[in-house]
Formats: C-alpha cells, structure tokens, sequence
C-alpha cells in the first residue's frame, strides 16, 4: 500500500489543471470471494479463464445458463485475500443467489460488502497524470489496480475501459468517506451518468439493462473478451464454442450514427433500405466529441456490416465499429 499524500505533495492549482471528471456511483454491487475452493469453483461457472489472474489484475466475465445466455456479467479482480467481484445495476441483486444456488460442500465465501464501501468513476484525458503521479510512477495499465493511503483513508483505484477517454473506478470503506486528500488541489468537474454513458457508447461498452440482459449471448452484445475459447467445462460453453467455431450469432452490437439531433428510444426499430425491422436501439445519446446522434443497436448479422445504411424513424443511420 502506498502513500498518496507524500506524492501529492508540492502540486499547485496551476499545475493541477487536468482533465478530471468525477462521477459518484451508488449503484455499484462488490462482493468478497475467499476460501480454498474459490478458485476452482469460480473457474468452472465462469465463461472467463479466471486461474491465471495475479493479484491486482482483473476481467471481465459472465454467468451463464445451460443454453449461453447471460445470467451476469461483471468484473472480477484478484485480490490478496481472494477474489472481489464488481457489478452495476440490478445485477448485483442478483449475484448471490445465483451463485450460491450453484454452491455445494465447497470451501467458498461470498460476502456482500457493498454498504460498507462508497464508489466514484473518475474519468477524463488528464486519469493517466495523476495516477501516474498518485501510485509514484505506476502505468495506468486497464484490468489492474492498486490501494493507496492517505491520512487515516484507503482507496482502491480500478482501472477500467469502460470509456473512449481514461477511467478509474475508486472505492473506499466506509458510507461517506473523504476522497478531498487523493486530489489535493486539483480541479475536478462533477459529472453526471448522462456524460459518462455517452463517453461509454462512443466506446461501445455493453453495459447491464441497456445492452446486456439474460436473453443475449456474449457474441451477439460484443462481450468476446468476457470469454475464453480455450479453457476447460463451464456452464454454457457447449454453446458458446459452436458459435466461435462454426459461425456467427444471429444479431451482433454495432454502432450507428444517424442524422439529425433528435435522439432515438430504446428499442425504436431500426430498419433497412426496404423498411424491414432488422434491429432495435439499445443505447442512443448526442456526442459532443463527434457531433452526431450515436447509438448501440443490436442488429441482424447480414445487415451490419460496418458502413452499410439503414433507418431510424425515417432518419439516415451508418453502421459503425467501435470505437466510434
């Protein structure tokens, strides 16, 4: 654990003036996961090979049922003590009872510390600085993390890539804990969840109850890296290795930038040039950065190709890759 106050030391408000974004986030679930049998067990419900996971490093994983679909999707870290996992919305409602239904004789805790923790994102092009300076020279590498002190406080910092621009996830103990001594005299903006999920489908993130829900697969909501092709039996992996191997999904994430400044509804039918559905909205939002209505649509295979045009209410939409 390091000190963040010895290395913030010294920086004045001018050069303090960085690109910083603090987002406060109650909607985060954190669970422990400890005991000798954690490992094992994790691995074999787990669509992500999780055994190869040092301490401080972390991915992104699903639950699966018996025919692929996702039941969770959430981040896992490997932490000294164990394994801590990180979820959004109403998932984390869900991950117990999941998880321990599947639990037998084996040696495995899950603990819910989510109301003993308070949860920020900070985001923006200045992260990289100052956790650079923050961890005394540590890369801001994404799927690690790292603990810090300062004064009588801890946070984890959790580096993510959620966003098109830098991103931290910074937890620390306590309801209303003081997170002032990590910045210092840094100016930090307030942010607000629409910025955030519009730097977020610029990046094109699946994220909980937009574009990730338990009638999807990984490959038709663009979760390939929650996955792994390579290890051994889990649950819905029958499923999910014929799809690698023998072709695609039958809907695919893709992005869509579509005319004009109105912004669509979720689930507002997307629609080729014969005006047959072949997709739906499931995230929309006006980017700042490119000026332009963006979307994350879920839309059939034969009809997403990357710059192909389809409609949404009567507007032009181009198929796009991600990032935007």
């Amino acid at each position: 654990m390091s000190s963040a106050s010895s290395q913030a030391q010294g920086h004045s408000e001018s050069d303090g003036k960085v690109n910083l974004q603090l987002l406060p986030c109650g909607n985060i679930g954190i669970f422990d996961i400890g005991g000798k049998d954690a490992p094992s067990f994790l691995h074999r419900q787990l669509s992500q090979e999780i055994r190869n996971l040092q301490t401080g490093q972390g991915a992104s994983t699903c639950f699966l049922n018996k025919e692929g679909r996702i039941l969770l999707y959430f981040d896992l870290w490997k932490t000294a003590e164990g394994y801590q996992a990180i979820l959004f919305e109403s998932q984390k409602e869900q991950f117990f009872p999941l998880l321990d239904r599947v639990l037998f004789a084996e040696d495995v805790r899950i603990t819910d510390k989510t109301s003993q923790k308070a949860c920020w994102i900070l985001f923006g092009e200045g992260v990289p600085a100052w956790f650079h300076r923050l961890t005394g020279g540590a890369d801001c590498q994404p799927r690690s993390f790292h603990v810090m002190q300062a004064e009588s406080s801890a946070m984890s910092l959790f580096v993510m890539d959620w966003l098109v621009v830098p991103s931290l996830l910074l937890v620390m103990d306590g309801e209303t804990p003081q997170v002032d001594p990590f910045f210092e005299s840094l100016s930090i903006e307030q942010a607000d969840w629409e910025q955030f999920h519009a730097l977020r489908v610029e990046k094109g993130t699946p994220w909980p109850e937009f574009e990730v829900d338990e009638t999807m697969i990984p490959y038709e909501c663009g979760l390939e890296n929650a996955i792994s092709v390579t290890k051994g039996c889990y649950v819905g992996q029958e499923i999910i290795s014929r799809i690698h191997h023998l072709g695609k999904p039958p809907r695919m994430l893709r992005g869509l930038l579509i005319e004009g400044h109105d912004i669509p509804a979720r689930h507002q039918p997307v629609q080729d040039s014969k005006g047959t559905e072949v997709g739906k909205i499931l995230s929309a939002c006006w980017s700042e950065r490119l000026q332009s209505v963006i979307a994350t649509s879920s839309i059939r295979a034969k009809a997403c190709q990357p710059g192909a045009t389809l409609a949404v209410a009567g507007k032009t939409a181009q198929v796009a890759v991600f990032p935007f």
